[in-house]
């Protein structure tokens, strides 16, 4: 019974350790989900302005970017000694296609008279 006995304790040892491996893993790949998860929601929030910021290079300022969060418009500054700075005024792109699609041309109706059917009857 010596022999069984220290057989069973050992695989009770290698289960429990085992056990404990698990948790630990579990617990480091909760953790690097959470790390993952704050690194691609910074990633994201990147690509966010970035896209933002070629918005506006294209397409100009949004309607609601020129106010401050109070409503009003923001302060124009003095103007400073000197002649004005020149100022160029493009117009704001718009999100239009290049070219006009063409339109298609409308289907005629046929002038042909359509052959009568035969009317089935009831019984």
């Amino acid at each position: 019974m010596g022999v069984l006995t220290v057989t069973m304790t050992g695989l009770r040892d290698a289960i429990v350790s085992s056990r404990q491996a698990r948790v630990a893993l579990l617990g480091d790949l909760v953790r690097q989900t959470g790390e993952r998860r704050t690194r691609v929601s910074a990633l994201c929030a990147g690509f966010a302005r970035d896209r933002a910021g070629a918005h506006r290079a294209w397409f100009g300022p949004l309607l609601f970017e020129g106010h401050t969060a109070g409503g009003h418009p923001p302060v124009a500054k003095a103007p400073a000694e000197g002649p004005p700075p020149a100022t160029f005024k493009a117009e704001p792109r718009t999100h239009k296609p290049a070219h006009k699609p063409a339109a298609a041309p409308a289907a005629e109706p046929s002038r042909a008279p359509l052959p009568r059917t035969k009317r089935r009857k009831k019984h």
